[in-house]
């Protein structure tokens, strides 16, 4: 692998270890608000469309960053576009990588399928089939599958990018967001508390 070649391979692992930091980010900020409205429903109960709107848009925003490390689009910054890359540049050795990460990628029932499914059939294009009943209980997923997810990426990311460019990406942030939200909510509920206690005609 000559110096082009590994430049053009750590451009693209860092890239793909930007948009996961982004992801986990997005993925806190979805811990936090189920939790946040779980341990604080008068919250959920007040603000009922605000929660619902921000629920969706980081939502969005998580299948968007997610799933564009699985595009598979030539050109884009993705986990099959860097496999192109090990292919085309790396020896024998780095290429017996490759089927282990290939058939991660190919199964079909895994949560990063279904986190390609979302992103192609709901957020990013919004098709039929993503429209329909089906797709909701064969792609479901909760927060557990959606952090699993993101941890396989990652270690996908960095069985790579270890073996071509001795590089470890962290990728996770801090989780300190997942706090910070439930602060929020506390402070909100709190908020809410005084102005029932305080109302007029309350005793």
């Amino acid at each position: 692998m000559n110096p082009d070649h590994r430049t053009n391979i750590v451009e693209i692992v860092t890239a793909l270890a930007e948009s996961l930091l982004s992801a986990w980010s997005h993925f806190y900020l979805l811990r936090g608000l189920h939790e946040g409205a779980r341990q604080h429903p008068v919250v959920l109960e007040r603000f009922d469309q605000l929660f619902g709107q921000m629920w969706q848009a980081v939502f969005d925003g998580f299948f968007a960053k997610a799933g564009t490390l699985l595009d598979r689009t030539k050109s884009t910054y993705s986990l099959p576009n860097l496999i192109t890359l090990v292919r085309k540049y790396g020896d024998s050795e780095l290429k017996q990588l490759l089927p282990e990460i290939e058939a991660c990628l190919a199964e079909q029932d895994s949560p990063l399928a279904k986190i390609e499914r979302w992103r192609h059939e709901v957020v990013a294009h919004y098709t039929k089939s993503g429209r329909d009943s089906l797709f909701y209980i064969d792609n479901k997923m909760n927060l557990g599958d959606l952090e699993g997810a993101l941890a396989q990426l990652e270690a996908l990311l960095n069985h790579v990018s270890g073996a071509m460019l001795d590089m470890h990406n962290d990728t996770r942030g801090s989780a300190d967001l997942v706090e910070e939200v439930i602060a929020l909510f506390a402070c909100l509920a709190a908020q809410a508390n005084v102005h029932v206690a305080t109302s007029p005609g309350v005793k």
